[in-house]
């Protein structure tokens, strides 16, 4: 046996050694079966004062194919109770269960004229039913117990229910979340059946269409390839009799799951889930019919994409589920393929073959795809050459062209990146979810990093024989947009609710329940990291890593995009290029060997480059990165693929109103200011050299730095590290002192931007309001935006889509110079509501009036109110993100944590406080709109009461 292969041999078994080590506790997730079949998944984690909760039923768009159901329902549940959201449910029960009859009786119906009749009497009925609701109640309580990020998501085979809570609220949460699955009701479904159309059409704008088609095309007679949203005809023509029997058969114990991650109680919760969750339906067993057969079929399919000049192909291959056997062998086989550094798609790209190749693995739980996507260079690079030459480096995967030292390096960059993924609560519970809901355990989860370190390089070459055949379907992209389907308004007369903001009886008796009172947990600047000073224009910040052995270094210069526009190209040139003696593909290469993660990065204020990888690689990946700080070598291909990307992204915009939105707000904020009209023109850029390229990145050097450091070794350590390694003497440019002021409207100007074929339109508002010099006055500033734009239970949730069913999304934003160095400076408030074309004047007129008039509602202000403690705890940041969120306030000027003051203000603030702002700052301004859509669908001459309207161009938004 050679040295090689000893060294290889120890390694390996090293490597599974360490895998089967005593996991630690954070990663240790305890099972428990309530006495109705529910099973409940625990881990418990106090990193971070919060805990993810989520309710997991195994249903979903697969279980209802084309109909929506599972969708329509995940609605529902937002919609209360019997004993939620109802002022009194005996004498509401009876309009509902008309309500039903008439929509079983609408879906039979075909008669235009009838349809009419039907709809206008469930109108009628709606209106009647709604003198009992209390809308938006449960997510009121949510927040008024602990709660923020209340969501929901409905996939092909899971639905479920989650948001983030403050640990104190453990048993109200279980009480809420139990009761809202125990006995939903129907109510004021007519709107939100109007929501899921503004849903439906917003989806068809962001190549939803695009995604259907691929979906039908892959998947064929399979239930994976009907819409998760329905198809156009059954969201015309619901049915609550089957909605309810969607739910009796699916929404039961023993098909549900309940997800607890982080910061849990040390004493036993079982009696509470017990006496909550308990309470569900055990339900029989479910009869999903027996596998469905799925295969992929050989053929070519044409996808209209709004995406010019780039030519691109996407193979699709059969693929494993997660959890079938040779699902880990396939993905160490993509890695070789392709992995972000030197594998032999990536090489490709390394050497200017193609412009981009990559190989991934898809699943569901009953069935997987794998695709290979290849974009041949732009201009001259042909299709079927790069599909050729990709698939040629498949086939070495399959004669076995590999190293066994190449193998083991990615089984353990593979390693770090699932070790990574299960550090913190959020990306464990994500994990915990995707397991529970393929039916696998938390221990098969744990499995897969033994099974990944057992691999041999022949279950690899199998894997590639064995899915990357001859039988692949071509998924080709051609220019334009596929055929849009279109959800018209219905004209119902919307809801005028009574009771908005009164309390339920079951509302009283949730705030009898006891609550631990806890402290509110906040980042300690002087103590939860450490800074040293290395010079007066170094600063090295460092936290300890308590989970693993994974470091993360980045090394942050104070100039970004605002103070160099440049160097957003540079940051995408770097990433292109190698140094005078490693090319492209050596220097990922060496990176590769390494095991190190390498990001470069133009941010708005600063350009970052960071280092992820094993502690003991932290040395020789300083070395390297400084090798290439000094030694980056021009690239003429890089250059070139650098302007053909640029002239991609300028011909590409306009396209699609989600790229135009931030564009035309920031010309309105900050005129000619804008970053979207700083950045380097098409023309700029194509008059570009290397050597300019090269000298910006050299004179970056020259600024002032950051070091971050979250790991495992002392502070000293790191500190001579960086020292002996990086060129951080040249570093001695001050900070450029970068501040854009926003700009004040004297009339009342309307701006328009033109989007053809949109169904929807974007309308957005702008609008100064006074400085806050003081804390409280911040305090009052930031309190109002949350009741007024912020969250389900906020004005303009409430009024614009819970009420009137004008739009799927809106919200509002206030944005806040710096009070420690900008005191005297207004704050904006931004609203942005995205809604069907035809209720835009509609939408317009119930802004305008909300904003000038706000409804004050006590309950919801309480809510808000604890909203906003609420997220102060569950944002709180991860210990790899705590340095640079100590940094970024310092930054601009805060040496201490600017939210003990609010929270010392906001609970004393009262509703006429909040009131008198609104009526002083907010109500008499000059409003600014925005609005962006299909000029053809838009009546511009109605718009044009609210302001002089000024059609903009790309020229007029975009450099």
């Amino acid at each position: 046996m050679t040295i090689r292969r000893i060294y290889l041999t120890i390694s390996a078994f090293l490597l599974t050694i360490s895998c089967m080590a005593q996991e630690p506790q954070a990663l240790q997730v305890r099972q428990l079966t309530l006495k109705n079949g529910m099973t409940v998944w625990l881990n418990e984690d106090h990193s971070q004062p919060k805990i993810y909760g989520a309710v997991v039923v195994r249903a979903g768009a697969k279980d209802c194919p084309g109909t929506g159901i599972a969708h329509y329902f995940e609605h529902i549940m937002f919609k209360g109770t019997d004993r939620i959201g109802t002022t009194d449910y005996a004498a509401e029960k009876p309009w509902l269960d008309s309500i039903s009859a008439q929509y079983d009786l609408l879906a039979q119906t075909t008669e235009a004229v009838r349809r009419t009749e039907i709809q206008q009497k469930i109108n009628q009925l709606s209106l009647k039913a709604a003198d009992y609701a209390i809308p938006n109640e449960f997510n009121r309580l949510v927040s008024r117990f602990g709660g923020s990020d209340l969501n929901a998501a409905t996939g092909y085979d899971v639905t479920y229910y989650h948001n983030l809570f403050l640990p104190q609220y453990l048993r109200q949460w279980c009480h809420l979340n139990s009761e809202r699955i125990l006995h939903p009701v129907f109510r004021l479904f007519q709107g939100e059946l109007e929501n899921v159309y503004e849903e439906k059409n917003r989806s068809e704008d962001a190549m939803g269409g695009a995604l259907e088609k691929a979906m039908r095309a892959i998947f064929g007679s399979h239930p994976y390839a009907e819409p998760i949203l329905g198809s156009t005809e059954s969201l015309k023509n619901p049915r609550l009799s089957e909605m309810e029997a969607f739910y009796r058969k699916y929404y039961v114990g023993s098909n549900m799951g309940l997800i607890l991650c982080g910061d849990l109680p040390a004493e036993d919760i079982e009696p509470i889930l017990e006496q909550t969750f308990g309470r569900l339906p055990q339900g029989e067993p479910i009869d999903r019919g027996g596998d469905k057969p799925f295969s992929v079929e050989r053929k070519r399919i044409d996808i209209r994409l709004p995406i010019p000049i780039i030519k691109a192909e996407a193979l699709v291959f059969q693929a494993p589920t997660d959890y079938e056997a040779d699902a880990q062998a396939l993905d160490l086989c993509n890695q070789l393929l392709s992995n972000g550094k030197a594998g032999l798609l990536d090489s490709l790209g390394n050497e200017h073959v193609v412009m981009a190749a990559v190989a991934a693995r898809t699943a569901f739980n009953d069935a997987g795809v794998q695709f290979m996507l290849v974009i041949p260079k732009i201009i001259f690079g042909k299709m079927k050459k790069a599909e050729r030459i990709c698939l040629e480096q498949v086939e070495r995967i399959k004669q076995g062209d590999f190293s066994e030292e190449t193998l083991q390096q990615l089984k353990r960059n593979m390693l770090t990146e699932m070790e990574q993924d299960m550090e913190t609560i959020d990306g464990r519970a994500e994990l915990m979810l995707d397991a529970f809901s393929q039916g696998r355990s938390w221990q098969d989860v744990l499995d897969q990093k033994e099974r990944i370190s057992r691999l041999t390089k022949q279950e690899v070459v199998n894997a590639a024989r064995k899915y990357y055949t001859s039988n692949y379907l071509t998924l080709h992209k051609k220019y334009g947009t596929e055929p849009k389907e279109t959800l018209s308004q219905p004209g119902y007369e919307p809801v005028k609710p009574k009771n908005a903001g009164a309390k339920s009886a079951y509302a009283k008796e949730l705030e009898q329940m006891p609550v631990d009172r806890r402290a509110i947990r906040l980042v300690d600047y002087d103590r939860d990291a450490h800074l040293t000073r290395l010079s007066p224009t170094v600063e090295l910040y460092t936290k300890e890593n308590p989970i693993n052995d994974i470091f993360t270094f980045t090394l942050r210069y104070l100039k970004g995009r605002e103070a160099v526009p440049l160097t957003e190209p540079l940051a995408t040139y770097l990433n292109s290029i190698g140094t005078d003696s490693l090319k492209k593909q050596q220097l990922e290469s060496a990176w590769q060997r390494l095991g190190i993660d390498v990001r470069y990065e133009a941010e708005k204020k600063v350009f970052s480059i960071s280092l992820t990888g094993r502690e003991e690689q932290l040395e020789p990946a300083l070395r390297l990165l400084n090798h290439f700080l000094g030694h980056a070598k021009a690239d003429k291909e890089a250059l070139k693929e650098l302007k053909d990307s640029k002239k991609v992204d300028y011909k590409a915009f306009g396209k699609t109103k989600e790229e135009v939105m931030p564009a035309m707000l920031g010309r309105v904020m900050y005129g000619q200011a804008s970053p979207y009209l700083l950045q380097p023109s098409l023309k700029e850029v194509k008059k570009l050299t290397s050597e300019q390229l090269l000298a910006l990145f050299a004179e970056l050097q020259q600024s002032a730095c950051q070091l971050f450091y979250c790991g495992k070794r002392p502070t000293d350590d790191i500190a001579r590290l960086a020292q002996q390694c990086l060129p951080l003497a040249k570093a001695q440019q001050p900070r450029p002192d970068v501040y854009k002021k926003t700009l004040s409207y004297d009339t009342p100007t309307v701006f328009f931007y033109h989007v053809p074929k949109s169904r929807q339109n974007y309308i957005l508002t702008y609008e100064q309001t006074a400085p806050t010099p003081t804390p409280q006055q911040e305090a009052t500033a930031k309190l109002w935006s949350q009741y007024m734009g912020e969250g389900m239970s906020s004005v303009l949730f409430q009024n614009i889509r819970e009420y009137q069913s004008l739009a799927y999304s809106t919200r509002g934003i206030l944005r806040t110079p710096s009070l420690a160095q900008h005191p005297n400076d207004p704050l904006c408030y931004v609203t942005i509501t995205g809604t069907q074309a035809d209720k835009t004047l509609q939408t317009m007129s119930a802004i305008d009036s909300l904003m000038r008039h706000m409804p004050m509602k006590e309950e919801n202000l309480e809510a808000a109110r604890q909203e906003m403690q609420n997220e102060l705890q569950t944002n709180y940041p991860t210990f790899r993100e705590v340095a640079t969120h100590i940094a970024n306030h310092r930054l601009v000027g805060y040496e201490q944590n600017p939210n003990e003051q609010l929270i010392s203000h906001v609970p004393t603030l009262s509703a006429q406080a909040i009131e008198t702002y609104h009526r002083q700052y907010i109500a008499p301004n000059n409003r600014v709109w925005i609005i962006i859509g299909d000029r053809k669908q838009t009546d511009l001459s109605a718009i044009a009461k609210y302001g002089k309207i000024i059609e903009l161009t790309k020229e007029d938004v975009y450099k």
